[in-house]
């Protein structure tokens, strides 16, 4: 599934309330890829974002189940949004995940430099792009938690204010002004490790 609209959204999802499995799977596939990302980027561990990502689309689906013939469905869901309904589950996933193990910040440049490359590109275009996405990394790790996470869903997972003002429960105006904090910060942080070179 290339593309998906909100109509053809909410239709897949009242064929998933229904209990046809064929509607779910038409979910995890236009989403494992996003929310595997979203959850590797704040994890840098792909054995993690695995199990978490895993464990996003298991919850999903008790939910959905659970809830088919009940009103009190999460807002998300309600408005047929289940891009939204899946990156909280996600998000919660990793807050608990870093509850557990009780580290608030992970040492970037000590985690393998992995990354999903296109078996298309040519050698010196792989390497390059992972020295810019390792620099990238470790100038996020310096950014703390709220602007790594809100960052990454506006910029890589390409999320609207309004999509992250949903999935984070905070207002659009807050959103705009941490994405401004965010990027302003993480330019800085770009700039001196330049400079360090």
């Amino acid at each position: 599934m290339k593309n998906i609209d909100n109509l053809e959204e909410k239709l897949i999802l009242k064929r998933a309330q229904a209990g046809e499995k064929e509607a779910f799977s038409e979910i995890y596939d236009f989403y494992v890829v996003k929310i595997f990302r979203f959850i590797y980027l704040k994890t840098n561990s792909k054995e993690v974002a695995e199990d978490l990502t895993s464990e996003t689309f298991l919850k999903c689906w008790r939910y959905i189940k659970k809830q088919k013939k009940e009103e009190k469905n999460d807002e998300s869901i309600r408005k047929g949004n289940l891009g939204s309904f899946l990156y909280k589950i996600a998000r919660n996933l990793i807050i608990d995940f870093y509850r557990k193990k009780k580290e608030i910040s992970l040492d970037m440049t000590e985690r393998e430099n992995e990354n999903i490359i296109d078996d298309r590109q040519d050698i010196l275009a792989e390497i390059n792009k992972k020295q810019e996405i390792q620099v990238l990394r470790k100038c996020l790790d310096t950014l703390k938690d709220d602007y790594q996470e809100i960052l990454i869903l506006r910029y890589v997972e390409d999320l609207s204010m309004s999509e992250i003002a949903e999935i984070t429960g905070k207002s659009d105006g807050s959103i705009r002004v941490l994405i401004h904090r965010a990027t302003k910060l993480l330019e800085k942080v770009m700039k001196r490790n330049k400079e360090t070179e």
